[in-house]
């Protein structure tokens, strides 16, 4: 599937605690997002206006701009 998914990854044994307090922590708006394609994502919550997945194939968390960006 293709995502329009910002750079930053969460990788390295990464957890979902840590997906949460990047994206509450993390100046999205000096990133440009870029469509990307990821075979093996599960959705996992949204917070602030970004999308929070993981990818369970390759193992990381990624982000997304939320519908309302």
């Amino acid at each position: 599937m293709i995502y329009n998914t910002y750079p930053q990854i969460l990788q390295d044994d990464p957890t979902e605690e840590y997906a949460y307090e990047y994206a509450r922590g993390f100046c999205w708006g000096e990133c440009e997002p870029e469509l990307s394609s990821i075979a093996h994502a599960r959705y996992v919550d949204t917070v602030g206006g970004i999308e929070i997945y993981y990818d369970y194939g390759a193992d990381y968390y990624f982000f997304c701009p939320g519908d309302d960006e």
